[in-house]
């Protein structure tokens, strides 16, 4: 750690030195490269707050003597040998794969006790771990600790009770964005073991050779949440295990938009999904997963041993060593209580026990049954891309309409719902955008999410104006920021308009500063301008929410402020700056009597407002 300070000042003194009165740089190396060096030199020592370390560093001893007013770390690529502790509030970023972090044995990185702030490590290589009758071979992490973007692979947790070879992690985690492969658990969760979140990741060849889970294990506690037993956009393939070759579902659990293909069951039966616990299965493609066992089980793909709820998904093309795709059952509910709702198999490859009343305490309701043969419905089934065509109108807006909250994009990234309902499956119909793009889209929450609703709002000013509004109820700025390239530029928008902060502000359940919401605007507005489209940042809208215990502030003066920040952020950068709040508030910042509906959301008069501000900015934009 010294040292590279050492080095760094020592640079930048020598760099001053050696400067000419004309300018120019005294030196042996080429103009060009000088400058380069120096200037990355000067940004580091800008940001007092962040600690280069590279190569040859000993990155262990520096997280253990972290330098006050250091909040975090910058690795360069090369590799760093651990075991690695990590840091309440410090976040590490490497350089994506080629930062190495791992070990001569035992664990690369854990986290050793419950965190209070979010702390991230992201871009990063995790291997080599080996464990012995533990778990986490890769990383071990807690609450609030975030895994981002991550290679996590070659790790082996061995022993009976083993869990979680790359990655073993506890409620209030969060594993986003990562490749997980190549990892192995004697036990459960060949891959990874997730009490927490998991979304938008890659898990593949990993193998939990004894018993479950070779992808994954989500193990759900009393109650599922949106942070904890949850699993959503991502593609689980090529794993193994003795049963539930791709995924093992235990206790309280919800997942969404996954695909899991190809995996193996090479004892017990299950190959793709097993939920033994009260699961909520919605939205998810299972294909080509294979039962090896010599006695085929009850099911090759999707079996459920306890009440749920399965909607939306499509499961085809599964096999097992007695039968094959056409033949072989698909989905097996064992249990009397589970609702099915607007699911597909192949034809007669949904098999229900004796005991399942359909009209009963279980609900069966819009099965589609699908020929076998029928791999035109997907465009490229043996090239394993599984969007739907066109001949695959049985699934398309057939879905049951209502999803999770958070399934705003389809495991492809595209909009997850286009048309009267959602498509069966993981993958949305692609939706049609003009060659030129769509001239406006709003991004926000439930402010603009309403705005289009029957009822309270005016669907027609969208249909009028060609707008696309991906507005949705509950989001925060961060989400609007994660699902950005989706919900907003895959329509090719010329114009965006930005809108968000609420629940940011107001929501204790989340209670972002002002200056993350400033931060996700300042992203999203990047995006914008970086895709060509005009930049529209919305005021927040006044709010009749009171303040919440151990706030600072009360919501209105966080609005009033944060709306300052936003105004002064569009003068600064050229941006256009509308101002819906000042027509709605009153003095104390309160939102006025006869445009609201509930003391947050607008009404039908406040949307009539809102709609004259925004054609009035938009100008000749929109017809």
């Amino acid at each position: 750690m010294r040292k590279t300070l050492i080095w760094a000042a020592a640079l930048f003194i020598a760099f001053t030195l050696s400067c000419k009165k004309d300018g120019h740089v005294a030196s042996n190396t080429p103009v060009g490269e000088q400058v380069d060096t120096v200037t990355t030199q000067v940004q580091e020592l800008e940001d007092p707050t962040v600690l280069k370390v590279v190569e040859g560093d000993d990155l262990a001893a520096i997280l253990a003597d972290i330098p006050e007013g250091i909040k975090s770390l910058k690795l360069s690529e090369g590799t760093f040998k651990g075991p690695f502790t990590m840091v309440e509030g410090i976040d590490v970023k490497g350089s994506g794969s080629k930062t190495v972090l791992t070990v001569d044995e035992g664990r690369v990185l854990e986290q050793k006790s419950d965190f209070d702030i979010v702390t991230t490590w992201s871009d990063l290589s995790i291997t080599g771990g080996a464990m012995s009758s533990d778990n986490g071979a890769g990383a071990y992490i807690r609450k609030n600790g975030v895994l981002r973007n991550c290679e996590i692979h070659h790790n082996r947790a061995e022993g009976g009770s083993s869990q979680g070879g790359g990655v073993w992690a506890a409620e209030g985690s969060t594993i986003d964005g990562c490749n997980i492969h190549h990892n192995f658990a004697q036990n459960a969760g060949g891959g990874a073991y997730s009490k927490g979140l998991v979304k938008y990741c890659v898990i593949e060849n990993n193998e939990a050779r004894d018993n479950v889970g070779g992808g994954i294990q989500v193990h759900g506690g009393s109650s599922a949440s949106n942070t904890n037993g949850t699993m959503y956009n991502c593609i689980i393939r090529g794993n193994s295990s003795k049963n539930a070759g791709g995924v093992r579902l235990y206790g309280q659990t919800q997942v969404a938009n996954l695909l899991v293909e190809g995996n193996t069951a090479t004892a017990s039966g299950v190959s793709g999904i097993l939920a033994n616990g009260v699961s909520s299965i919605l939205n998810c493609t299972i294909v080509k997963n294979y039962d090896a066992a010599e006695s085929a089980g009850n099911s090759s793909a999707l079996y459920i041993n306890q009440n749920g709820t399965i909607k939306n998904c499509l499961l085809y093309g599964n096999s097992s060593k007695g039968k094959d795709a056409d033949s072989a059952v698909q989905m097996y509910i064992n249990h009397q209580y589970t609702w099915l709702m607007n699911n597909a198999t192949r034809e007669g490859g949904l098999k229900l026990a004796n005991n399942y009343d359909p009209n009963g305490n279980g609900r069966k309701q819009n099965h589609v049954d699908i020929p076998a043969g029928s791999t035109i419905i997907f465009k490229d089934y043996d090239g394993g891309d599984y969007h739907l065509t066109d001949k695959a109108s049985m699934l398309i807006d057939k879905g049951n309409a209502s999803l999770f909250g958070f399934m705003v994009l389809d495991v492809g990234g595209a909009p997850r719902r286009y048309g009267t309902a959602p498509d069966i499956g993981a993958y949305e119909y692609p939706t049609p955008v003009p060659e030129g793009g769509f001239p406006c889209v709003l991004i926000g929450d439930s402010i603009f999410d309403r705005w289009d609703s029957d009822g309270i709002g005016h669907p027609d000013f969208f249909t009028q104006h060609n707008i696309i509004n991906s507005g949705v109820s509950g989001q925060t700025t961060g989400q609007m920021l994660e699902r950005f390239q989706g919900s907003v530029l895959y329509y090719k928008p010329k114009a965006v308009v930005l809108e968000g902060g609420t629940n940011d502000l107001t929501r204790v359940q989340t209670w972002a500063s002002a200056d993350m919401v400033l931060a996700n605007f300042k992203e999203m507005a990047k995006l914008t301008k970086d895709s060509g489209a005009k930049v529209f940042i919305s005021s927040i809208l006044p709010c009749n929410a009171n303040t919440a215990s151990g706030a600072d502030a009360s919501p209105q003066e966080l609005i009033i402020s944060t709306n300052k920040e936003l105004k002064a952020f569009a003068e600064k950068e050229g941006y256009v700056y509308v101002d819906f709040y000042s027509s709605f508030a009153n003095e104390d910042g309160t939102f006025k009597d006869g445009y609201h509906s509930d003391g947050v959301h607008p009404d039908s008069n406040g949307y009539d407002v809102m709609e004259e501000i925004l054609l009035n900015a938009l100008g000749n934009i929109v017809d």
